[in-house]
């Protein structure tokens, strides 16, 4: 499925937005998420075919005392990407969002509504993410935070900020932060 261009976050929205969503629905009561971990499969690439980016995640934890997301991001285009370098820019946006539905349209409605969710960013990256991507390179990492999640939401994985060093693919803006297409939802 082609992904509309309004979940290709602009990195200034993400930041401007995050966290300050004004939908005036109080959500509901929140418990914590227990302790848990699923193996993931997700295959995700912006453009959908041709030269690109790809991102992964391979497993997500609840653990005691906070979460854990073991992703990959892979550079299948002819031009470096800046990833690491900037490290406000990347605790910034970094990490997980939590929504209260699995269903992609509430990403893009929210995101055009410019109130998405507060991001959780991660702490954490082992190893260190890598300040760049060359061509046909990879990152593959643990990204990781303290604090609790709440049960029943659904969480989206966030990476970024991901800028191009060089015309990016056709589709693919310059400047912007993935978020998962895939979502998994916190066990209670």
């Amino acid at each position: 499925m082609q992904r509309p261009a309004a979940v290709l976050v602009a990195l200034g929205t993400l930041l401007l937005a995050s966290g300050c969503g004004s939908s005036g629905t109080a959500p509901p009561p929140a418990v914590a998420a227990p302790p848990q971990a699923e193996e993931l499969a997700w295959n995700e690439r912006t453009p959908e075919t041709g030269p690109g980016l790809v991102f992964r995640v391979h497993r997500f934890a609840v653990t005691e005392h906070g979460w854990e997301a073991d992703v990959e991001v892979e550079n299948r285009s002819e031009i470096p990407w800046i990833l690491g370098e900037d490290p406000v820019a990347v605790s910034q946006s970094f990490g997980l969002m939590l929504f209260a539905t699995g269903e992609l349209g509430e990403v893009e409605q929210r995101s055009d509504a410019s109130d998405l969710p507060g991001l959780r960013p991660a702490q954490k990256f082992v190893p260190a993410l890598a300040p760049r991507l060359a061509p046909d390179a990879s990152w593959r990492g643990t990204i990781s935070a303290p604090g609790k999640l709440a049960a029943n939401r659904y969480v989206r994985v966030v990476f970024g900020p991901l800028v191009a060093v060089g015309k990016p693919p056709k589709g693919v803006p310059a400047r912007f932060v993935w978020i998962t297409d895939h979502t998994y939802r916190l066990r209670s």
